[in-house]
């Protein structure tokens, strides 16, 4: 459709112009409809579609995964509560496909991350879910909710084929950022001053080593370098070896701003290739073995933690995550710890004791009044401490399996997702070995 402006307009400095009325071709219907890719995304449609619904996936890269392949983030946290699995079902699954095709060199049973290799992933993640009978809608970007008298109806979406409208029973926010959430007007809950930052995650190459027992005086360095200000990130990076020798995951910039704004996002693509830069010539000057360190990847688009959180009919707070409360409509669970990163120096890290984990409810995933919609990783409803425990990748597939199921439940018993009786979710849940109660 052509959109047109007159020179009147023009002449007058207009602040806005008028779209004429349009005729949106359906593109589809579904059962399900999942928005996002990413790991959040990945197990609701895994988990939607092992339920007997039709699941189609909406995601705006040219993979899936999200923040796993296209955010760069080689580790996966966290499958154990330090003792034993917590977190089974599709999540668990992808762990053990990467872990077969030889994409990590950990094991998800054990310890509190997976190094796992994205380019592998993205082949294991879109063969899962083409097995699974799912519809993949690439290079496609949500615009709009369909809504009628508070229940969203599906969404419209743009691409390089135009236009179109999706029409499904329930639909799933895995944006991250709570898309869908924002747009079709249900309530939700955000901080613009206070997020968490950024991070623009990278590979290095030529490296021969780092703090695994070897790297002390690299570290003392790093931490002298803070203190006086020279040093080019605000945190102490994040350095993981990777599967071949001379490569490192480099998790260690940090650009403030709100990921909800494009043009944050684009400041913090450029700041963040900045930080890169510098940090690697930092490197090559005063970490020994790093000497002829090179850049081989930067991640596809900046890394987010923090944006939009659903108001649901429960949100999780800090003292579910530290007292590892439980919850008779739990639907998931985790282990990882309260991970804040402030947006200058500094964070909090704080975790439950080890052998321990937490419910997540389902009421988490549930919008106050909204029908037809649900949510899940990191836009589920939560205070901001608990979601600095329950945004990382092990556990937002582990509310999407659960969002999923859910989202099929209602539409085999014909019910709105918040009138879905729980037991008919955990009973699913279950069969798709997901684990719901503490060991």
């Amino acid at each position: 459709m052509t959109v047109t402006i007159t020179q009147q307009q023009i002449a007058a400095d207009a602040i806005e112009i008028t779209e004429h009325a349009r005729n949106t071709p359906i593109a589809d219907r579904m059962d399900v409809l999942v928005i996002g890719s990413g790991p959040a995304g990945l197990g609701a449609a895994l988990g939607a579609a092992q339920a007997g619904a039709r699941v189609a996936i909406i995601e705006r890269h040219g993979c899936l995964g999200g923040m796993l392949t296209a955010g760069g983030v080689q580790n996966i946290r966290q499958y154990t509560d330090r003792k034993q699995r917590v977190i089974g079902g599709p999540a668990f699954e992808l762990a053990r496909r990467i872990q077969g095709a030889g994409g990590t060199a950990q094991n998800p049973d054990e310890g509190t991350r997976l190094m796992q290799d994205p380019e592998l992933t993205k082949y294991i993640a879109q063969e899962m879910l083409l097995a699974a009978g799912i519809r993949i809608h690439l290079h496609t970007w949500f615009c709009e909710a369909i809504v009628e008298n508070n229940r969203v109806l599906g969404v419209i979406v743009e691409s390089k084929s135009g236009r179109g409208a999706f029409l499904a029973d329930v639909t799933i926010d895995a944006t991250g950022d709570g898309d869908v959430i924002a747009r079709c007007g249900a309530a939700f809950d955000s901080d613009p001053e206070n997020l968490q930052p950024m991070t623009l995650a990278f590979v290095l190459g030529g490296g021969t080593r780092w703090p695994e027992g070897v790297g002390k005086e690299t570290q003392q360095r790093i931490r002298e370098a803070l203190d006086q200000g020279t040093f080019p990130c605000t945190r102490n990076p994040a350095v993981f070896s990777m599967l071949h020798k001379g490569q490192y995951y480099v998790n260690g910039t940090r650009i403030p701003g709100d990921c909800t704004r494009a043009a944050d996002l684009t400041s913090g693509e450029i700041e963040g290739r900045r930080q890169v830069m510098a940090l690697i010539d930092w490197l090559r000057a005063h970490a020994p073995g790093f000497e002829n360190a090179y850049l081989q990847t930067t991640a596809s688009q900046v890394g987010l933690r923090e944006s939009r959180r659903l108001r649901g009919m429960y949100a999780l707070t800090r003292e579910d995550i530290l007292k590892c409360r439980e919850s008779d409509d739990r639907i998931a669970r985790g282990a990882y710890g309260i991970d804040i990163h402030y947006p200058g120096r500094g964070g909090e890290m704080v975790w439950p004791p080890p052998g321990e984990s937490y419910g997540i409810p389902y009421r988490c995933l549930v919008p106050e009044t909204f029908d037809g919609l649900l949510a899940s990783g990191r836009c589920l409803s939560a205070t901001r401490d608990a979601l600095g425990a329950v945004r990382v990748m092990a556990i937002c597939m582990a509310t999407g399996h659960a969002a999923g199921v859910a989202a099929a439940c209602a539409v085999r018993m014909q019910s709105a997702p918040r009138s879905t009786p729980v037991t008919e979710i955990q009973k699913e849940l279950r069969r798709q070995d997901a684990i719901l109660d503490a060991p």
